[in-house]
């Protein structure tokens, strides 16, 4: 497990210090430069007398158009409000009329206080309606610039340090889709895919985390296949070793029956148990057996080609064991997909089932069925009383469901009272 150098708190942290400091820098540089430009091209001496006669012109078609006297200050102030960055001093009779710097306080001065230098000299002709006056324009020209500029570069350092942030958080987002990507990659069975381990954060920590538990998946898989290995290795070799003594078992009580004796029902009973013995045995051979067979190949075959002989002879050997058979239906003219080897130890399964467990005065009834998609059959008996019985393990229907899935197919068991039905469902191909 990594050590955590950063987390993602002090990551975001660090990223919103480095973005201050990176968009602090552009605004001041930004700024500085901004500033010199201004400085040189607006602040010169011909560009202020330029604005200042721009301004005395508006002003005049102002009064103008307004029939404004030299005493209308009320307007006076308006214009001011509305241009902006300009101070306006106006003067009649070499008396002042009007200062926009003034304030109501300072209004007493209006009409006595006479013409400064400074007025015489920079003042231009204006006409008002009751008669010319001189007029004062004092502008911050630049300002205006000033203002614009400074918003655009504090907007400008503001997206800057937002793209620097949502960059850096984007990295981790990317890598968090990564991790959820990958964790998809494995819960579609993929576990040999390695999980990507980047950095030292929480993210990471989830990364390894996910990796070391595939791992130990991983682990555990390899052991629960080596135990299957080994217990069908023990399976199987005992399942060959019980074989041997067994065959010999039933051969020495043959030959026993043989010879009439008082204890002639013990031995009958030993060898149906050793019988019995026997077929437990190769059931559980059998069963072990299909987990270490590869895929079987399948093949597409007529129903009456398949189906029939099987079906006739197991009616054969049961008639032969006087047991009476009912036919319900017809093999259709469909095509199913199976292995023929399989389908037949299928079949040996349920005879062998049907022998052991039906009970022989009621009738057996084999039911053929067909859909779009599946073909039927369907085979029913009545069960033996419970004493009689033998008792049943499952294993050989077990056998039953493993093929019967391996050829594309189903198999399910019904008990209905003391009835019991046994259902193999084969998928119909084209031909």
């Amino acid at each position: 497990m990594a050590h955590r150098k950063f987390t993602l708190s002090k990551k975001l942290a660090l990223l919103i210090l480095i973005a201050a400091a990176v968009s602090g820098l552009l605004f001041v540089t930004m700024q500085k430069i901004s500033n010199d430009l201004i400085d040189r091209y607006m602040n010169s001496e011909a560009y202020y007398e330029s604005e200042t006669a721009k301004s005395i012109a508006k002003f005049r078609q102002y009064a103008a158009a307004n029939h404004l006297s030299s005493t209308d200050r009320k307007a006076f102030g308006e214009w001011v409000k509305k241009e902006n960055y300009i101070m306006l001093t106006i003067f009649k009779d070499k008396v002042l009329q009007y200062d926009s710097n003034y304030s109501a306080e300072d209004e007493a001065a209006y009409g006595v206080e006479p013409e400064t230098r400074y007025a015489q000299k920079h003042s231009y002709p204006v006409m008002f309606s009751d008669g010319e006056g001189r007029v004062t324009v004092d502008g911050f020209f630049s300002s205006r610039y000033y203002d614009i500029v400074f918003t655009l570069e504090l907007l400008s350092a503001t997206i800057f340090f937002l793209s620097i942030v949502l960059l850096g958080i984007r990295r981790n987002l990317a890598y968090l889709r990564t991790i959820h990507e990958e964790i998809h990659i494995l819960e579609g069975g993929e576990l040999e895919y390695e999980m990507t381990i980047r950095g030292h954060d929480e993210l990471a920590m989830i990364a390894e985390s996910i990796e070391e538990l595939r791992k130990a998946f991983l682990d555990k898989l390899d052991a629960i296949d080596t135990l299957q290995v080994e217990s069908r290795s023990l399976v199987t070799e005992m399942s060959h070793d019980m074989r041997t003594p067994l065959t010999s078992l039933i051969m020495y009580l043959e030959f026993a029956k043989k010879e009439e004796g008082e204890h002639s029902h013990y031995i009958s009973n030993a060898y149906s148990k050793a019988i019995q013995l026997k077929k437990l045995s190769d059931n559980l051979f059998d069963y072990f057996l299909l987990h270490k067979e590869q895929e079987t190949d399948l093949e597409s075959i007529a129903v009456q080609d398949a189906i029939y002989d099987l079906i006739s002879d197991q009616i054969a050997v049961l008639r032969q064991e006087h047991f009476e058979v009912r036919i319900v239906g017809e093999l259709p003219q469909v095509y199913i997909m199976v292995n023929l080897e399989e389908l037949g130890r299928v079949f040996d399964n349920i005879l062998s089932n049907v022998l052991k467990y039906a009970e022989r005065k009621h009738e057996i009834c084999i039911t053929f069925e067909s859909d779009p998609e599946m073909f039927d059959i369907r085979m029913t008996n009545r069960i033996k009383v419970p004493e009689n019985s033998q008792e049943s393990t499952g294993l050989g229907e077990r056998i039953i469901h493993r093929i019967m899935n391996r050829m594309q197919g189903e198999f399910t068991r019904k008990q209905e009272g003391t009835y019991y039905n046994a259902i193999m469902k084969f998928r119909k191909s084209k031909v």
